[in-house]
């Protein structure tokens, strides 16, 4: 279940050849490049060609095992771009010709400075991208192979995951590797700062004892000849635990024998540093509606439940993006500030970290919002425990202001909230949106079972701890009159209008 309540979230044939012969290549370039551009190169060393590379996304992994061999693996494995954009066509010159494939290679500008032929390979065809691409191998932890699965790669993620901020802000290539039978050219490829990640599945069934074993996921040695992969960039390979579904083993047994990876090298193009007032969000919290007492029978317990938004009044949008070393268990965030589009700068935000609760099994920015119930003294009696969220644009609150995005569903920078073994996520809240959450689960919503009759205030704390850079906090504090009414066991709520709007009546939404 959804923890929202609301809204919801190819050119020109090319022949066969060797990749280490650069000469066709070099003659390849004085042919489309300028006189100025070639005694450039001719002066210069060439670097080498856009490459790839393996990341491991823990330094461990779990195998649960179910009856009749079927089981589960949990390990991401990530291939990314390494030096540049790697960018990979497939062409048939005619339905007569084979497929044939070749390597781009483009300047800063996204040109074509080079396009390299690559025989050699595994049969390609137009669909399914990189056939024959990748094992995964499965071995006792003396190095025994018990099973391995060859599978082909699609490079063109439908959910990329950015490694650092050094490519594009959005991914360039198709997010898909299927065909028409009569496709003629096809492009693949990862942005440069970009990842996919890769299937690790051993196949149908997996018949194991459980116990301690050595997952490794390496790519073909065609592949890393064709595309220069180096030894240690083309193979990750972890301890694994095998458990049974009743848990006879745990999992704090996983082995951690291996040295973790390494952290990757931070690569920027937003600078850190203030940014101009044009560019930032401003959040501002809204008064808390939807409220009811929920009284259990059973327990005699009671609970105040409400629903809770807070807003970006912009001009700027609100983008939090976390970055993890595999290693790690959270991710360090980082507030990004654009203009026009383009990040200008950003600035540190605190963390990311991963709640594996039913109805929640995504990263969650921990620092938004915060929720308390007030005396008419305005003290303190209670916190909901809600602390971290998953920011998304889940209603609109002002479309009128400068800034506001009217179709932020389409702006391509979106809300990723992830998987356990994500490496990178980015959350949004656009100008004029707000994201709403419900205070209805455990632990969320206010237990009032003790609590006097009385006038309360629900406060809505927008950005509690001022980790992030706004326009103005003046705005951040709402306050929502309640009145708490009844005996123990069967308490019920007053609430008053808000100015005009009766937020509990006919029209409350979602909590009627």
């Amino acid at each position: 279940m959804p923890h929202h309540w609301a809204g919801l979230g190819n050119g020109d044939f090319m022949f066969g050849r060797q990749r280490h012969v650069r000469t066709f290549a070099i003659a390849l370039t004085a042919l489309v490049l300028p006189a100025t551009a070639l005694a450039t190169q001719a002066s210069a060393e060439p670097l080498p060609p856009p490459s790839i590379r393996l990341i491991a996304g823990s330094d461990s992994a779990v195998i649960h095992l179910y009856p009749k061999g079927r089981y589960e693996v949990h390990l991401p494995v990530f291939v990314a771009a390494d030096g540049g954009s790697f960018e990979v066509w497939h062409q048939r010159a005619t339905y007569d010709d084979p497929v044939t494939t070749s390597q781009v290679v483009r300047d800063a500008n996204g040109d074509i400075i080079d396009t390299l032929p690559i025989a050699d390979l595994p049969e390609q065809t137009m669909s399914g991208g990189l056939p024959a691409f990748m094992t995964t191998e499965l071995a006792k932890r003396n190095g025994t192979p018990l099973k391995d699965v060859t599978r082909a790669f699609c490079p063109n993620s439908w959910q990329p995951e950015r490694i650092d901020d050094s490519g594009p802000i959005v991914p360039t290539f198709p997010f898909f590797c299927w065909s028409s039978p009569f496709t003629r050219g096809m492009v693949l490829g990862i942005d440069e700062g970009w990842s996919t990640q890769a299937r690790t599945t051993l196949g149908q069934n997996l018949k194991i004892d459980p116990g301690t074993y050595q997952l490794s996921v390496s790519i073909a040695e065609p592949y890393r000849t064709a595309f220069g992969i180096s030894a240690e960039n083309a193979e990750v390979s972890v301890p694994v635990i095998a458990i049974e579904e009743n848990g006879r083993l745990s999992r704090r047994q996983a082995a951690r024998t291996t040295t973790a990876p390494e952290a990757q090298t931070e690569r920027t193009s937003a600078p850190i540093g203030t940014p101009p007032d044009s560019a930032l969000p401003d959040l501002e919290a809204l008064p808390a509606y939807g409220i009811r007492i929920d009284n259990k029978q059973r327990s005699g317990r009671s609970f105040m439940s409400f629903g809770a938004t807070a807003w970006n009044a912009g001009p700027g949008p609100l983008v939090v993006e976390g970055f993890r070393d595999p290693a790690e268990s959270t991710m360090d965030a980082f507030q990004y500030f654009y203009e026009n589009g383009d990040p200008v700068s950003k600035l540190p935000a605190g963390q990311l970290a991963y709640d594996n609760r039913d109805g929640h099994d995504h990263w969650h920015f921990r620092d938004f919002a915060a929720y308390s119930l007030l005396n008419s003294n305005m003290t303190k009696v209670l916190d909901s425990g809600k602390e971290a969220f998953c920011l998304a644009p889940t209603d609109p609150i002002d479309l009128t202001i400068n800034g506001a995005e009217w179709r932020p569903w389409l702006t391509d920078l979106g809300t990723a909230c992830g998987q356990e073994g994500s490496l990178w996520i980015r959350e949004v809240l656009e100008a004029g949106w707000g994201d709403t959450y419900a205070q209805y689960r455990p632990g969320q919503s206010f237990e009032i079972t003790n609590l006097p009759n009385g006038t309360y205030y629900i406060r809505v704390l927008a950005n509690p701890d001022n980790v992030l850079l706004e326009g103005s906090s003046t705005n951040n504090e709402a306050l929502r009159m309640v009145k708490v009414h009844g005996k123990p066991g069967e308490r019920w709520v007053e609430v008053p209008p808000y100015g005009l709007i009766d937020s509990e009546g006919a029209d409350c939404g979602y909590f009627c």
